[in-house]
């Protein structure tokens, strides 16, 4: 039985045209609550760079957006981040949670979003982000904590890294596996307006 004051953590990935985090643009945005789940493919407005396309598989040709060389559809980014907003205020209190997001999903999303005037929309419905990573290296002494080792290291599974819906699907089972208290993840959640 979920109380109404219980938030709900929301896990969420983007993959983006490169890394430089003031440039680049989102190409994937995925998110997955329990069994409910998001996923777009943006086509960017910018080129990708051929280290982004190596780790992710998706790459523009033309006027299209192709994963692992089959063409995907994509949406408008003003339409993709509106029904990402809509997915979440499907949710009940919901929070963002990612890995490593507090260095580069995070500030990617809510640049992308200040430049639709869709932040503010954004932060009237989500609480904040919790970062995976530094979450994981406060409850766990581990050699690493790359996404992938963690999964390894707890799941006993490998995935399709780098292909967002599938980064955020074994996030939620890590999270699940770990049970952060609600005193730990309140504590590492970072609160939209300390980012501008």
């Amino acid at each position: 039985m979920i109380r109404d004051d219980e938030e709900t953590p929301v896990f969420f990935d983007l993959e983006t045209t490169g890394f430089d985090m003031s440039a680049c643009d989102i190409v994937q945005l995925s998110a997955i609550s329990g069994d409910r789940t998001f996923n777009v493919y943006l086509l960017p407005r910018c080129s990708m760079t051929e280290g982004a396309s190596e780790v992710t598989g998706l790459t523009v040709d033309g006027p299209d957006l192709l994963f692992n060389q089959h063409p995907v559809q994509t949406v408008p980014h003003s339409q993709a981040l509106s029904d990402f907003i809509s997915f979440l205020k499907t949710l009940n209190r919901p929070f963002l949670v990612g890995h490593n997001s507090k260095h580069f999903d995070w500030p990617i999303l809510t640049r992308v979003l200040d430049e639709f005037d869709l932040l503010e929309e954004l932060e009237g419905v989500v609480s904040g982000c919790v970062d995976t990573l530094s979450l994981s290296r406060e409850m766990f002494q581990l050699p690493k904590y790359s996404q992938q080792f963690l999964v390894q290291h707890f799941l006993k599974e490998s995935y399709g890294a780098h292909d967002a819906t599938e980064d955020v699907r074994v996030l939620q089972k890590l999270y699940r596996v770990w049970k952060p208290s609600e005193e730990l993840v309140k504590k590492h959640k970072i609160i939209l307006i300390k980012l501008h």
